[in-house]
């Protein structure tokens, strides 16, 4: 207990000021949480696994152009090759022996460009696979980084909030000290400071509400035997006991 007395209209005022200081205490954590929001960093996180996916399927994609343009290049070459020789097939003048050899060669190519089309075929289809593997990441990326965007207009709408609640709540707190006795103010403060944001609780019947837990008989004792200007402590947390 403490020698400390002030009006009970006084005391109750001590209430409203530990009304205020928690409430600006979750207003300041609900800032925290906002910086280190979770969703913000699993959207950062889709968000740099879309881009490397991306950057994955843009190299794929130019690996595959490179490779149906070589298939390409070398059906145009083998069929180059072909034309050529019928050419010479058809030309007067050709020996037989010539013809024999042209004939088979002919064959050959053919059938050889035969597999340097359906090569290039493959590829191409290769190719266009690739080219919508990569709209496809392109599409996956922009959404997330709207999701990205989406959240942080939230979080930035939601800061501003809080914060312009926390400055009116601080104000309000300020007004409020202003009109309390400094000794009671400064009894308040350190009994917050020591009981984790706790200074000041109402007396609900035999219970304090710093603890939750009813007060033994002889406390109760003690507490109701003083004078209502008396300022009350309680045994448990040390906040001062608003009473009635």
């Amino acid at each position: 207990m403490t020698a400390l007395t002030a009006p009970p209209a006084v005391q109750a005022r001590l209430l409203e000021l530990q009304d205020l200081d928690t409430r600006i205490l979750q207003a300041r954590t609900a800032l925290a949480r906002l910086r280190t929001d979770a969703e913000h960093a699993d959207r950062q996180e889709a968000d740099r696994a879309a881009e490397a996916a991306l950057a994955d399927a843009t190299a794929a994609a130019e690996e595959a152009d490179r490779q149906a343009a070589s298939a390409s290049e070398k059906a145009a070459a083998t069929r180059a090759r072909r034309d050529r020789t019928r050419e010479r097939l058809a030309a007067s003048g050709t020996s037989s022996r010539d013809l024999e050899g042209l004939a088979h060669e002919e064959q050959t190519l053919e059938a050889l460009l035969a597999e340097h089309e359906e090569a290039a075929l493959v590829a191409m289809q290769s190719a266009d696979a690739a080219e919508q593997a990569v709209r496809a990441a392109q599409a996956s990326l922009a959404e997330a980084r709207h999701a990205v965007g989406e959240r942080v207009a939230h979080l930035r709408a939601t800061g501003q909030q809080v914060t312009l609640e926390g400055r009116e709540l601080t104000a309000r707190r300020a007004a409020l000290a202003g009109l309390l006795p400094a000794p009671l103010l400064a009894l308040y403060e350190k009994a917050r400071e020591a009981n984790g944001g706790i200074g000041a609780a109402r007396l609900m019947g035999r219970c304090s509400s710093a603890t939750g837990m009813e007060l033994s008989p002889a406390d109760i004792a003690r507490i109701t035997a003083l004078p209502p200007e008396a300022v009350a402590r309680c045994p448990e947390s040390g906040a001062i006991l608003v009473r009635g």
